[in-house]
């Protein structure tokens, strides 16, 4: 689906604030008629305003909405002080290239102006219609509309200012509060979108090297300009993306969303095959899937949110082709693309060269913590007759610690409850020796906690663990040594020095069964046409008489091969620890150098045992 682009929505603000200047000395009340500000591919127009408890009289107020006039608007606006200003309609018109929209505001009031801030204001409603060449007409209807604190300076010089070279400025709110009760839109063939109840709060906004109002006017004129095929590449045109590339990175930093929420959001798409005009609803052209419902029960950002920043998406549900699914909840906190932005920034400011080296690592942002929680998905069946294909995921939680050169020094991956079917099919053999031990769906979970100690440059994995619901559990921890910060350098070769310098100093590993070894063991006996306890006793006897074979007759080995051994005849757990002989742990030089892979066992201290 093509979405209608946004209609310069900082220049309607701005526009809107030209329509409300006004006001210094005795406080007079006047109408004034068919009023129209035009500003090219803009313009707003009101059949009547109704002005309370002004400053200026009516021919200095209107003197105010002359586009031609040589004060600023900002200067302007410093002079805006009314009691109330109403307009029973308000439109405003837009126009690009072959797409246009109308959207007409209802009943809308502005209360104490003033000092170049707006206290109040509201709208009882309104209606959107426009025309778009890939969705054809569009039409929608605007629900009560209010906002507080509307600060019309600020927009102004946003919109129309640049700050000093090498200067900045700081964000300053352009509305404290905004909130609407919802609106409804009809995209025609490309789908529909209805949201419900909106608040916003503390949007902010500073002035930058650029004005807005300059900069989104270039945006509108490049994108409506067209490469012809085959085309030569322009080096003028490139420079030119190259610097609005520059100039859009810069708005990172010069707005902040504030907090707020948005709720009952409900779309249909249509994909671009089926969405042409005149297609009939539902058709499916082209192997067309058809139109995809979605129901969002709530989105959130910033103090809206569970953790008090970030961002939340609540209650996802998704229909459409045969498929269904929902998400309780998508998040994250401490997530930034700051790193991102600054690192493109930089590399936009240097001279093109092909041969020039990348640092990914720049471009990976700031992690945080990202969290999903309660997904569940139904396609339909993937051979006829069969049944319905259903995966699901309770929890995937993604945690990382302060990172160097882009690289977490702490993580922290949880899994729980991913469950997904096992399906036979030709060529795989491993699903059906699955499905013949009973097992047609996994449930498994997983988890990885690990963090580098910079104080002793050590590597610590906490816990790595893989488990099936009902089959066995693998869990394990481990300390590497020797760890310095070079493994986080940018530098390939000296990272790559860092990791093969790392030393093993401690491995602890256990294994529970909670049914797989039967299973297996079950499965065996059945294709070998025995009995399961046959086959264990076979099983019990292979792993102690090839093990002590292998590993020799060390203490070590000994007691490895007797763990293994008991816990094949008797399935429970296994737990194995191993320790380095040497202070500084067991690095890969020690490793490459043996002749025989069993003399590791001369270099460590372990010990087995089974339960």
């Amino acid at each position: 689906m093509t979405a209608p682009r946004p209609r310069r929505p900082l220049r309607a603000a701005f526009a809107a604030c030209l329509l409300v200047l006004s006001l210094p000395a005795a406080a007079a009340d006047f109408q004034l008629d068919n009023v129209r500000l035009d500003f090219g591919g803009m313009a707003i127009s009101a059949p009547r305003l109704i002005v309370k408890g002004a400053s200026l009289d009516r021919e200095a107020f209107r003197a105010l909405l002359d586009m031609k006039s040589s004060e600023s608007a900002v200067a302007r606006i410093n002079r805006v002080s009314a009691t109330e200003i109403t307009a029973p309609e308000l439109v405003f018109e837009h126009s690009q290239g072959r797409q246009k929209q109308v959207t007409t505001y209802r009943d809308v009031r502005l209360t104490d102006l003033r000092d170049g801030r707006i206290a109040r204001g509201e709208s009882a409603g309104g209606s959107l219609a426009g025309e778009s060449p890939a969705s054809g007409k569009i039409t929608g209807t605007l629900l009560r509309m209010a906002f507080e604190a509307f600060d019309m300076r600020q927009t102004a010089r946003v919109l129309t200012e640049r700050t000093q070279p090498g200067q900045s400025e700081p964000m300053r709110p352009l509305f404290g509060r905004f909130e609407q009760d919802g609106y409804t839109m009809d995209l025609g063939p490309a789908g529909k979108i209805a949201l419900g109840r909106m608040v916003g709060r503390n949007f902010a906004a500073a002035v930058g090297e650029e004005p807005l109002g300059d900069l989104l006017g270039r945006v509108m004129a490049m994108s409506e300009e067209v490469t012809p095929p085959g085309g030569k590449p322009d080096p003028a045109r490139r420079e030119a993306e190259k610097r609005m590339g520059q100039s859009l990175l810069a708005l990172y930093d010069r707005v902040d969303y504030g907090s707020g929420e948005i709720r009952d959001m409900t779309m249909t798409v249509v994909e671009p095959q089926a969405a042409r005009p005149g297609a009939k609803p539902g058709a499916k052209p082209g192997g067309n899937p058809g139109p995809v419902d979605v129901k969002i029960a709530r989105i959130a950002y910033g103090e809206d949110t569970p953790a008090k920043s970030g961002f939340v998406m609540e209650g996802l549900q998704f229909a459409g082709g045969g498929a269904k699914g929902l998400v309780d909840s998508i998040s994250y906190a401490g997530f930034s693309y700051g790193p991102v932005i600054k690192a493109l920034r930089e590399d936009l400011a240097k001279s093109t060269d092909a041969n020039a080296t990348i640092d990914w690592r720049r471009y990976i942002p700031t992690i945080g913590t990202i969290r999903m929680t309660g997904l569940s998905v139904e396609a339909p069946p993937m051979l006829p007759g069969g049944q319905p294909v259903r995966v699901g995921l309770g929890l995937f939680e993604l945690k990382a610690g302060e990172q160097l050169n882009g690289i977490p020094t702490s993580l922290a991956l949880t899994l729980d409850k991913l469950v997904a079917p096992i399906t036979e099919g030709a060529g795989n053999p491993a699903a059906r020796d699955l499905i013949a031990m009973g097992i047609r769906s996994l449930d498994l979970n997983a988890r990885i906690d690990l963090a580098w100690e910079a104080a002793r440059s050590e590597l610590v994995i906490r816990q790595i663990a893989l488990g099936g619901e009902g089959l066995a559990r693998l869990e394990a921890s481990a300390t590497l040594g020797n760890v310095t910060k070079d493994l986080f350098s940018n530098d390939v070769a000296l990272a790559q020095v860092a990791a093969l310098g790392a030393t093993a100093r401690g491995l602890t590993a256990k294994l529970e069964n909670f049914g797989l070894v039967e299973k297996l063991i079950a499965n065996e006996a059945r294709k070998a046409g025995r009995k399961p306890e046959e086959m264990r006793q076979q099983f019990a006897m292979i792993a102690s008489l090839g093990l002590a074979s292998i590993l020799g007759p060390s203490d070590a080995a000994k007691a490895l091969t007797a763990a293994v051994s008991r816990f094949v005849a008797r399935p429970g757990t296994l737990i194995l620890e191993a320790k380095a002989r040497s202070a500084s742990g067991l690095g890969l030089a020690d490793v490459i150098t043996l002749t025989d892979p069993t003399e590791i066992l001369d270099k460590i201290d372990l010990k087995a045992e089974a339960r």
